[in-house]
């Protein structure tokens, strides 16, 4: 994210289009220097939002947070926490090194306030490997979320021991009874196996090519930038391969984040397979009210 910032000046210069397609700053698409410059993700505040309807959903009123010491998390609890507390109380905040292979005095810390969920927030990888199982051994009726990290990283799954990753709920985006979703599954497929996990960073590459694609064609092909541009910025309703049943993104000369409500996240869920296998029955962001 920061360095896609310091891109900016530098694209502006250029005149080219370009989406930052994993980012969750919304910095990248508004002004400055944002003539060029768009999002495809659903930005940090609709995370917290849909964290926040899930926790009142089930009842959920104190949380505890047990996250790695990068800079990268820390700028995104920065943004995203004030949000949270609008809902819920932190009780506890604990952090360690994300090279660390010990987190249990931080989980013991944890227990000791008794939230009624607890929030691993990291850059994913060994760490929250590590996050997740200390606190499904030490807590193990305690709700555990996870940002957009393990369930965005199959080759992490298998590190986990058997169950440990059980009913962990992750900020995804991928539900598989979305059409397009689904369409994008079964291309994949073709082309890397049955057995291919997809992830949301699939969805995102897809779409983004899918999007720079129709502005180009539109604008009689790529040789002019500025014509591409503003082809880009008349695309509506496009439907996206991520999100709830029916998602849509929307551009414009003035609105340079494509997303259009809550439903492009989706509460994905960890079954006793160690993999994200089914959405969040409890609660969803729904595209009909947001």
């Amino acid at each position: 994210t920061g360095t896609d910032a310091t891109a900016k000046p530098i694209i502006e210069k250029l005149g080219i289009p370009s989406i930052g397609v994993t980012d969750v700053i919304p910095t990248f698409a508004v002004a400055p220097d944002n003539s060029y410059t768009y999002l495809l993700s659903s930005p940090l505040s609709d995370w917290a939002s849909v964290y926040c309807g899930a926790w009142k959903k089930t009842g959920v009123k104190t949380i505890g947070v047990l996250r790695d010491d990068s800079t990268t998390t820390a700028s995104l609890d920065n943004i995203l926490f004030p949000a949270l507390r609008k809902c819920v109380k932190i009780v506890d905040v604990e952090t360690a090194s994300g090279t660390t292979s010990d987190v249990t005095a931080q989980v013991a810390r944890l227990k000791s306030h008794n939230p009624n969920a607890v929030l691993v927030a990291d850059l994913g990888g060994s760490f929250e490997i590590l996050a997740q199982e200390s606190v499904h051994q030490f807590m193990p009726t305690t709700p555990r979320y996870s940002l957009a990290t393990i369930v965005n990283e199959p080759a992490t799954w298998s590190l986990a021991t058997p169950g440990s990753l059980n009913g962990v709920i992750s900020m995804g985006s991928l539900n598989p009874t979305n059409p397009q979703t689904v369409k994008l599954k079964a291309f994949l497929a073709q082309h890397d196996g049955a057995s291919y996990p997809m992830t949301a960073f699939d969805a995102d590459a897809w779409d983004a090519v899918q999007l720079m694609k129709t502005a180009m064609v539109k604008a009689g092909g790529g040789n002019d930038p500025a014509k591409t541009n503003a082809q880009m910025q008349a695309i509506t309703n496009y439907l996206a391969s991520f999100g709830q049943p029916g998602y849509n993104l929307t551009y414009s000369a003035t609105k340079h984040a494509g997303a259009t409500g809550l439903c492009g996240l989706v509460l994905q869920q960890f079954g006793s397979n160690n993999k994200p296998t089914k959405a969040f029955a409890k609660y969803q962001p729904s595209c009909k009210t947001s």
